[in-house]
């Protein structure tokens, strides 16, 4: 037993009593051990299960053990391989080790330096999936920020969140785009037993059907025309970690039938493939529709729903937390405009309190991006706001006034008082900011209000 996990291993050896006794032997030290008899058994056992470690004899009929060690390298992820020979040679341990193999051992050999020798195999094994899944959370960005919030609806979400991570239970997120599905799903993983395992995600929703079936199960050598190596699927990648399928609403039908039967029986094929490959997976799901609906409308499988809602976790959408939006505007300037101090102006801030946010937490940093390219003296003024956030304050940018049909032939003198006037009354007359909001100063405010006869209002 090598971290919890018992090895599994496959002597291939053409000596039947050679084989029996080394099976005996370590079977004892608690391998799981299967024998192939020749070379092609050795490769075909492989093809259907997943052994850790193959020890097998160079000199075998049918398939010798150099060729049977090239066609087992061929596959991804590969058995490690130790080789036995009766009649070691230089250049034989050369070719063996040039072809993949873990390391050789003259026979007879003793069976505590060969259980040292697989352990040592499989440990390298180990760390070389590792490696891929550590290369896999890198690309896919799994270490991204942690949830920001002061909202007492959210901090129980949170709380709920961190009890449910403490067991293996699978999870659906509920909520609209935008709102942090993605982050619940990593504070599912980084809270649970799991966190040193791989935290794999995908977009259900952003890769077509026929692609996203090889992208989750992997595939075969050979099973469609571009597969000119194997590759191993996202629910290998995952193995001892977590699974986060996002948008799992928009899967077809028949993926969700796939998708069903590895919940059910831990295990699945690559497509092409032959061989049964089991998984420990948690699986973290999200979407932004009402599945239940789905189920109703015959688009979504009741009795995935079932395998997938043991713990259904809602996110309120941002503006239903609006007291959040200051600590996070906070914290993405703290991200996007760390070489700098840049400020928010209370007007803007305002706004942005204000605005109904349908993107969500994903449109605050956009604008926020947008912004800061805005900015001028470290400053984020309502100037530099997209024209949606005036419009939820009916407010028009500087320099864009209104047009409705009773603009119609009216002076600019006319337009840019009524402009002025909305403005105002949109602050409750406050002038610093009416005149932060037009982009003019204090002091050309109150000329131009002098001038319209309304400086003592």
């Amino acid at each position: 037993m090598t971290n919890g996990k018992k090895i599994k291993l496959l002597i291939a050896e053409d000596e039947k009593n050679f084989s029996l006794i080394l099976q005996k032997e370590l079977s004892r030290r608690n391998y799981d051990v299967s024998l192939a008899h020749d070379g092609k058994s050795a490769v075909e056992f492989c093809q259907k299960v997943d052994y850790d470690v193959v020890v097998m004899d160079m000199m075998m009929p049918s398939m010798n053990g150099l060729q049977a060690l090239k066609a087992l390298k061929q596959s991804q992820p590969s058995p490690e391989i130790i080789m036995l020979t009766g009649n070691a040679t230089v250049e034989t341990a050369i070719e063996a080790m040039k072809a993949g193999a873990y390391d050789y051992l003259t026979k007879p050999c003793k069976i505590e330096e060969l259980d040292v020798l697989i352990r040592k195999a499989f440990e390298r094994r180990d760390l070389q999936k590792e490696n891929l899944y550590m290369h896999t959370r890198l690309r896919r960005k799994e270490n991204g920020p942690s949830f920001v919030t002061n909202n007492r609806k959210m901090k129980e979400i949170l709380a709920l969140v961190e009890k449910v991570a403490r067991t293996d239970s699978n999870a659906l997120i509920v909520g609209e785009s935008g709102v942090g599905k993605e982050l619940i799903a990593q504070s599912f993983h980084r809270q649970s037993s799991r966190h040193i395992g791989p935290f794999i995600d995908i977009n259900c929703g952003a890769i077509q059907d026929t692609l996203l079936e090889s992208e989750m199960f992997g595939y075969e050598k050979g099973a469609f025309t571009s597969a000119d190596a194997s590759k191993p699927g996202l629910f290998e990648l995952a193995d001892r970690g977590t699974l986060f399928l996002d948008e799992i609403g928009e899967l077809s039908l028949r993926l969700q039938v796939k998708l069903l039967r590895v919940l059910e029986t831990k295990s699945f094929f690559r497509v092409g493939g032959t061989k049964q490959v089991r998984v420990d997976i948690r699986l973290v799901a999200a979407t932004n529709k009402k599945l239940m609906l789905e189920v109703q409308e015959n688009r979504f499988r009741q009795d995935l729903l079932y395998r997938i809602n043991t713990v259904v976790v809602e996110v309120p959408p941002l503006r239903e937390r609006s007291d959040d939006i200051p600590l996070l505007v906070e914290h993405f300037l703290g991200h996007l405009g760390a070489q700098e101090r840049i400020t928010v102006s209370q007007a803007t801030l305002d706004l942005l309190c204000g605005y109904h946010w349908p993107g969500n937490v994903r449109e605050l940093k956009n604008v926020l991006e947008r912004a800061l390219v805005l900015a001028s003296n470290g400053q984020i003024t309502p100037s530099c706001l997209p024209i949606e956030i005036y419009n939820k304050k009916k407010i028009t940018p500087p320099g864009t006034p209104e047009r409705s049909p009773t603009n119609q032939g009216k002076s600019l003198a006319d337009l840019e008082k009524a402009q002025i006037l909305a403005t105002l009354d949109s602050v409750n007359w406050h002038r610093g900011k009416a005149a932060e909001l037009l982009g003019i100063t204090a002091k050309t405010l109150y000329r131009k209000l002098r001038s319209y006869k309304l400086d003592n209002n």
